[in-house]
């Protein structure tokens, strides 16, 4: 089992474009390893059933069935399966390290010395046109075709500079702990990992992705690094807020204001018109699948729009899988954080529960992030990674506590 979980973790740096193609099916390296442990998760791995998996497994049925009314049989089956696999695979593996603390913190050393160097080489990337991937694999480099900052926006791994971004920001917040709290379970060099892992997400020259690194970071900020009175931390937050927002501002050269109101339509012509065209489009193509969406059968008026992206996860989910899938994805991340602040504000204060509440914060910040982005690629399944870290790690927590009530004496009891 060990040996598979580390074969999947090397996968996730592995670009998708390495693929065996049999017939219309692309083996990727995640695929492969992904239909061995699907069974060996399953089967061997003894994990205890928790709301969220019910709610996983409703969202699952809805997206088969919106799959299976889209297409003919064989490609649906096809289709699902691979999406099921890089879903589930990673929720099921996050659900089977949660509960192993050990195995856990042998999984996240790893991948944060990984992605320490990845941010290294994002850097040459951004600066030198340097992308080792397409050394390494012998693929063809197309940098992006924006410059932002006189710099060119990497993409490593991934297919997308957002991606790659959302990627590393998703790591912040435990390394921020981890250092902060000097834990040394997830490998020495805290300090210079974060660093690193924001190094990484600057080089996506992408809001999409700074965005969630700096609501992770405030909000780890405002539970771990601010040990002072309400009144003195809302002064903290007000003047640290301020100065975010001129940092991110110089470094995307935009007003924030101006893009915060685009998203709310308030201003600018052209963006209202983006916005508006984007949630328009959605909602004309779904009379007659309000329910159960088009599956994978992407309508016309979106596949022949002039490159128009979807960018709103949410919006996305709601054209594949109509009102009910989109209801049950909402379902699945409510379950988690609820399931997951339930045991993690009741549980006794150790370097487990702080590494917990940090994965609960990245998921906060990823959850906000689908509402201007629509994730794939390697940030997807690092989002279902946590989504399953998120119950593992509440059920670890949840144990420790029964045992530790069952070790406490009876208030009557004997002494």
């Amino acid at each position: 089992m060990r040996g598979l979980l580390m074969a999947f973790l090397v996968t996730l740096f592995i670009p998708r474009a390495i693929a065996l193609d049999i017939g219309s099916l692309s083996l990727t390296p995640a695929l492969v390893v992904s239909i061995f442990l699907f069974p060996t998760l399953i089967f061997t791995g003894k994990m205890k059933w928790a709301l969220p998996d019910t709610v996983l497994v409703m969202f699952f049925t809805a997206a088969f069935y919106s799959t299976l009314r889209s297409v003919e049989a064989s490609r649906a089956i096809e289709s699902f399966g691979r999406g099921l696999l890089l879903s589930v695979v990673p929720y099921l593996m996050g659900r089977y390290l949660g509960v192993r603390p050990k195995l856990f913190n042998l999984f996240m050393r790893r991948t944060m010395t990984v992605m320490a160097v990845l941010g290294v080489l994002t850097l040459l990337e951004s600066f030198f046109r340097f992308n080792i991937h397409a050394v390494l694999w012998n693929q063809p480099y197309d940098p992006h075709h924006q410059q932002r900052l006189g710099l060119t926006r990497a993409y490593g791994w991934t297919s997308h500079s957002i991606m790659l971004g959302i990627s590393f920001a998703v790591f912040v917040p435990v390394m921020a702990i981890a250092a902060r709290e000097r834990i040394k379970h997830l490998g020495n060099y805290c300090w210079l990992k974060v660093g690193l892992l924001l190094v990484g997400v600057f080089c996506s020259l992408s809001t999409g992705a700074w965005g969630p690194a700096v609501v992770a970071l405030c909000l780890v900020c405002w539970d771990y690094f601010a040990p002072f009175k309400p009144g003195t931390r809302w002064l903290i937050v007000f003047v640290g807020g301020s100065a975010t927002w001129f940092i991110l501002e110089v470094l995307s050269g935009r007003p924030l204001l101006r893009i915060l109101m685009m998203e709310l339509h308030l201003s600018s012509p052209m963006a209202w018109h983006y916005r508006w065209e984007l949630y328009r489009r959605i909602y004309a193509v779904m009379p007659g699948f309000e329910w159960f969406g088009h599956g994978i059968n992407t309508p016309a008026a979106i596949a022949d729009s002039f490159q128009w992206s979807i960018d709103n996860h949410y919006l996305v989910v709601l054209m594949q899988y109509g009102r009910v899938g989109l209801t049950l994805w909402l379902g699945l991340l409510a379950a988690v954080l609820i399931y997951g602040w339930k045991s993690v504000w009741n549980a006794s204060d150790t370097s487990y529960r702080r590494i917990a509440r940090a994965l609960l914060i990245a998921l906060v910040a990823v959850a906000l992030t689908q509402l201007s982005v629509a994730l794939f690629s390697t940030a997807a399944m690092l989002n279902w990674l946590f989504l399953g870290l998120g119950v593992g790690m509440a059920q670890s927590l949840r144990a420790d506590e029964d045992r530790a009530k069952k070790a406490r004496p009876s208030p009557g009891g004997r002494r």
